[in-house]
C-alpha cells in the first residue's frame, strides 16, 4: 500500500522521530490555515495525491498570505495532477533549503538485504541524475543502523565538504530513516528532498537566536508491505488511488503481488474519472512518471497508470497485460520504459506479453484495430522484442517497436501521430506544438 504524504509523516516520521516540517491538512480554505500561514509567515501548499511530479504539474505552490493560501488550496483541489484527484492538501511551513540530498531505502533482490540509496543531487528531476553521483550500501536486515555507519556513508557521499558541521543530525536523521523503514514494515521508503536547510536556534553562551543548518525530511513516499504482521488495510482502509470504490481491474491488479513478491507488475491505476483510451504498459518510477507527462503533453489520453519493474516473471506479466487490455473503448496501446538494469524484455515482453496476446486472440477478445506503440530497453531486448514483433505478425497487429535508441519522450508522440493518421484521432486540448 502507497501512503500519502500527510499519513506517512503523521503517522511514522512521527513515531520514529524523523525530522520533518510542521504542518496542517486540508480539504479547503479554514481558519486552521489561515492562522498557520499567518504565524509561519506563508507556507508550502502541496496537493496529497499517489503520482510523482506535483511541482511539474503545479500542485505544488509556495504562498505568502492567507488569502493566497485560501486560493491556493481551492485551486489545488479542483485539480487533477496527472489525472488523479487530490484527497487533501498539506500546508506545510517553508524551509530555506541549502541543500537538497536524495535518500532512499528498500530491499535488494541481489544482496537480499535492505539498502540505503543517498545522492548529494536530490531535487525535483532526480531521474536525470548521473549514476556516478548515486551510491547504495548494502545494510543488515536488523531493526537499526548504527549512526557510524550512516556517517560512514555521508562520507562517501561527499556531504561532510560542505556540511560537515550537522554530520552528527544527518547521521541520526538517516539512522531514525531507517528505523522508520524497518519498524512500519515498508516495502520502500524515499524521502525527495531530504535537505539541509537554515533554522534559527538559540546560542548556548549567549542565549540570542542566531543561524545555523539542520536537515529536514521534506518528502515521504512510503510504501508499506501488504503482508506485514498488521497489513496495512486494518490501519488505513482500502483504498484506490483516488476517492471512490476501486475497479474492478484495479482489484485484480493488486492481487497479483500479493503473493508473489517477484519484482512488481500490479501497479494498477486508473483515471479518476474512468477516462482515457489508451492503454498504458510503463516501467520503472522515473521512466513511468516521464511517460504518462508526456502524453498528456501530445494530448493522448491515458486509460491507466503502471509502474512495472524488479524484474516480474513471465505470468505476473501475463496477468497485468490482459488486465491492461481488458478495458472498453480502448484506442492505443503504448508499451515504453527506460532501459532497464535487471529487467528481462524476453521474459516481460517476448514471454508475458506475448502469451497474453496470444491467448486474447485465440479466445476472440484481441482488438486489431489498437495501435501500438512499443520502446523498450534492457537486457535480452533484441530477443524480446524479436519475439513481441512475430506476435504482432502472426495475430495482424498494427504497431511500431524500438528499443531504447529511441528516445523515451519521442514514443508517445509516434503513437499520437499513427493514431491521427490510422483512426481519426482527436487529441486533447492540452497537447503542446511539437
Amino acid at each position: 500500500m502507497n501512503l500519502y504524504e500527510h499519513e506517512a509523516v503523521s503517522s511514522i516520521y512521527k513515531k520514529y522521530k524523523v525530522p520533518h516540517a510542521n504542518f496542517v491538512v486540508a480539504t479547503e480554505p479554514n481558519d486552521e490555515v489561515a492562522q498557520f500561514v499567518k504565524d509561519n509567515g506563508g507556507a508550502v501548499v502541496k496537493a496529497m495525491v499517489l503520482v510523482g511530479k506535483r511541482g511539474k504539474a503545479g500542485a505544488v505552490k509556495l504562498v505568502n498570505t492567507p488569502e493566497e493560501a485560501a486560493k491556493a488550496v481551492s485551486d489545488i483541489m479542483g485539480m487533477l495532477v496527472w489525472g488523479e484527484k487530490p484527497v487533501a492538501v498539506m500546508v506545510c511551513e517553508k524551509a530555506s533549503i541549502v541543500a537538497e540530498l536524495y535518500c532512499a531505502i528498500t530491499y535488494s533482490t541481489e544482496t537480499r538485504s535492505p539498502v540505503i540509496t543517498l545522492s548529494m543531487q536530490g531535487g525535483m528531476d532526480v531521474e536525470d541524475i548521473d549514476p556516478a553521483d548515486i551510491q547504495t550500501f548494502p545494510v543488515k536486515a536488523q531493526a537499526e543502523v548504527e549512526p557510524y555507519e550512516i556517517r560512514n556513508m555521508l562520507v562517501k557521499i561527499g556531504f561532510t565538504k560542505q556540511y560537515g558541521e550537522i554530520l552528527r543530525q544527518a547521521s541520526m536523521a538517516i539512522a531514525n530513516v531507517y528505523q522508520a523503514f524497518w519498524g512500519a514494515e515498508c516495502r520502500m521508503l524515499e524521502i525527495n528532498p531530504l535537505a539541509v536547510v537554515k533554522v534559527s536556534k538559540k546560542d548556548k553562551k549567549t542565549g540570542e537566536m542566531v543561524e545555523a543548518l539542520d536537515i529536514r525530511a521534506l518528502d515521504a513516499v512510503i510504501t508499506l508491505d501488504d503482508d506485514a504482521s498488521i497489513p496495512p488495510q486494518k490501519i488505513y482502509g482500502e483504498r484506490s488511488a483516488y476517492m471512490r470504490e476501486p475497479t474492478q481491474r484495479e482489484v485484480d491488479a493488486l492481487l497479483i503481488d500479493r503473493d508473489d513478491h517477484r519484482g512488481k507488475a500490479g501497479s494498477y491505476v486508473e483515471p479518476e474519472d474512468l477516462s482515457g483510451d489508451i492503454a498504458m504498459m510503463t516501467f520503472g518510477g522515473g521512466g513511468s512518471a516521464v511517460t504518462i507527462e508526456t502524453c498528456y503533453d501530445v494530448g493522448l489520453r491515458p486509460a491507466n497508470f503502471t509502474d512495472i519493474g524488479g524484474n516480474p516473471p513471465a505470468e505476473k506479466m501475463y496477468r497485468i497485460g490482459r488486465i491492461i487490455l481488458s478495458k472498453p473503448g480502448l484506442k492505443g496501446v503504448l508499451v515504453c520504459g527506460g532501459t532497464a538494469s535487471n529487467t528481462r524484455i524476453d521474459v516481460t515482453l517476448g514471454e508475458g506479453l506475448v502469451n497474453a496476446i496470444d491467448d486474447l486472440a485465440k479466445e476472440g477478445k484481441l482488438d486489431r484495430d489498437l495501435i501500438w506503440v512499443v520502446r523498450r530497453g534492457g537486457p535480452e531486448v533484441e530477443k524480446g522484442l524479436k519475439l513481441l514483433a512475430e506476435c504482432f505478425e502472426r495475430n495482424g497487429i498494427k504497431g511500431k517497436i524500438y528499443d531504447s535508441e529511441l528516445p523515451i519522450t519521442e514514443a508517445p508522440l509516434i503513437l499520437r501521430d499513427l493514431l491521427v493518421e490510422h483512426r481519426g484521432y482527436k487529441p486533447g486540448e492540452q497537447a503542446k506544438e511539437a
